[in-house]
């Protein structure tokens, strides 16, 4: 059985992707800004770059964590205690908080899902269906009702991808390429047949989909498959994968700021482009690589957050609509916002290390 070794650069990518995901929902708060336009542009869609690394890194990962289960049952187990316990936890940890946090702002107790069930009727279908990581396109095409708290859309279609993982494993043994031509193909034709669906809200989001998630998921365990090849032909495969990633850059903002149809081919999954987030993620993955090669102890500090990166990626939603209500953004300087993001961010980290401390203990009982 393979053994589990520690990789910074992974931990740099890990802590990056949440990061981002801060940054564009913080940013969201300044909806209705005069500039709110141009900030989307340079930061809402951090929260995009992301998800999509956070895709990435669990198809990276997903090898190693197949080839040191014993069986598949054991696997799947992992992954679901992996998953469900940290977000559950964060559920009601977080929704009692709130509440505590009430006796003194009674505004703050109205975000907890137990105030609203108290006070709307009891512990409704959909505060239970919200305290595990469902699917909610799948929800909201069967008609159920769904509250959101921590559960965010990522995590059910992750599950959902876990589940046909070992599927994949095989396919990438056999016709690595083609599959991955397959999941790129299946992500468009989903946001196609499902686009009046999404125009009409009938579903959230095609994005949201794990089918639309595929190819970023199967690309990081192309990238493990071929990380040999790709070590030994870096400086080849970098030029032309630096145009690739400037292109849809390129391609993405003039879709931003126009609707071209020839670009609107170019991107169907528009503005989260396979063509720049696929490029793009290796790029991000060689430059985390080297600077832990340059940088080993500027980054170590960096690196250390990494152990609570899943679980920022759980509570900071919450966190940022509590913070959200309580300050008048427009009446703030520049400076101010920055103070405040920081302020964020050390309160998102700090909570999230404490509810660490949780759901860790319970993980490893379970696991055991």
């Amino acid at each position: 059985m393979a053994e589990k070794k520690i990789i910074p650069w992974l931990d740099t990518v890990r802590v990056f992707s949440a990061f981002c995901v801060i940054v564009g929902h913080y940013t969201s708060c300044f909806d209705g800004f005069p500039r709110f336009d141009t900030m989307r542009l340079f930061f809402w869609y951090a929260g995009n770059i992301g998800v999509f690394l956070f895709f990435v890194l669990s198809g990276y990962l997903i090898l190693p964590s197949l080839e040191r289960a014993k069986d598949l049952w054991s696997f799947y187990k992992r992954k679901l205690i992996r998953v469900v316990i940290p977000f559950t936890v964060s559920y009601f940890v977080l929704g009692f908080v709130l509440m505590a946090c009430g006796l003194v702002n009674p505004s703050i107790a109205d975000f907890s899902p137990f105030y609203r069930g108290a006070y709307e009727g009891g512990f409704a279908l959909g505060k239970i269906l919200a305290m595990f990581p469902v699917e909610v396109n799948f929800v909201r095409l069967a008609g159920l009702p769904l509250e959101w708290f921590v559960g965010e859309w990522f995590m059910g279609a992750l599950l959902l991808i876990y589940l046909i993982s070992p599927l994949l494993y095989k396919f990438i043994r056999i016709a690595p390429l083609p599959t991955f031509a397959a999941t790129i193909l299946l992500a468009i034709g989903t946001h196609y047949a499902l686009a009046d669906l999404t125009a009409t809200g009938q579903i959230y989001s095609d994005w949201w989909l794990f089918t639309a998630r595929l190819p970023e998921f199967y690309f990081g365990m192309l990238l493990f498959v071929y990380k040999d090849f790709l070590l030994t032909n870096r400086r080849k495969i970098l030029p032309v994968v630096t145009i690739l990633t400037l292109l849809g850059a390129a391609g993405f903002i003039l879709r931003y700021w126009g609707d071209l149809a020839l670009v609107t081919r170019l991107y169907p999954l528009e503005p989260r482009s396979l063509l720049m987030t696929l490029p793009s993620s290796y790029l991000l993955f060689v430059l985390a690589e080297r600077l832990n090669e340059k940088f080993p102890s500027a980054l170590a500090l960096f690196n250390g957050f990494s152990g609570v990166s899943y679980m920022t990626m759980l509570t900071q939603h919450v966190i940022l609509n509590v913070f959200a209500s309580q300050f008048k953004f427009r009446d703030l300087h520049s400076v101010g916002l920055w103070l405040i993001f920081i302020l964020v961010t050390l309160t998102i980290v700090k909570v999230s290390d404490w509810i660490k401390k949780f759901s860790d203990p319970l993980e490893k009982a379970l696991r055991n």
